[in-house]
């Protein structure tokens, strides 16, 4: 069974989070909800509180698979924090899926593990994306990165993490199921 770590953040926009979590866990995905800040509580951009399971600092690379890292306007509060840096380049260097939505894939960026790498963003997130290859689709895999546009690819972004980490028959049984037309 493959699991991962969703990291909430202050400011992080809701439905990334929300609706990953859902998407993840009707394909039987374990999905950890993970709070940056030594709270049990985490609120969202749109005033949304929502309950976190973990603390950051608790976070174990070798318990996942994976991190994801909703976006947000919170988002620029989180470069240069050392521990979400430290995180991103430990899941990267042990290969594990590192994937990142909205104004979050700026911080794979900065914890400069996007050389070369195509993703997508939110249009006006532009820091520390210079080495990236910046596309223009809903959602991208390449290697074990997984980014997403915005709130309105959320879903494309959750399947895209599916068929990461379970394959593309996975992804289609999930797609079916949630009824895209």
């Amino acid at each position: 069974m493959k699991k991962v770590a969703i990291i909430l953040h202050k400011n992080f926009e809701e439905s990334e989070a929300i609706v990953t979590i859902d998407i993840l866990r009707r394909s039987k995905i374990i999905v950890d909800v993970y709070n940056i800040e030594n709270k049990e509580y985490q609120e969202g951009s749109h005033n949304i509180i929502v309950k976190t399971e973990y603390f950051v600092n608790d976070l174990k690379v070798q318990n996942y698979d994976g991190i994801i890292i909703p976006g947000g306007p919170g988002v620029n509060d989180l470069f240069g924090n050392k521990k979400l840096m430290e995180l991103i380049n430990d899941f990267n260097n042990e290969s594990k899926m590192v994937s990142a939505i909205c104004a979050a894939p700026q911080l794979l960026g900065e914890a400069n593990i996007l050389d070369e790498i195509k993703i997508v963003k939110f249009p006006s997130s532009n820091q520390f994306l210079k080495k990236a290859l910046i596309k223009s689709e809903a959602s991208i895999i390449d290697k074990n990165i997984v980014t997403g546009t915005s709130i309105g690819t959320v879903i494309p972004f959750a399947l895209n993490i599916i068929e990461y980490l379970q394959g593309k028959e996975q992804k289609a049984i999930i797609e079916k199921q949630l009824v895209i037309i």
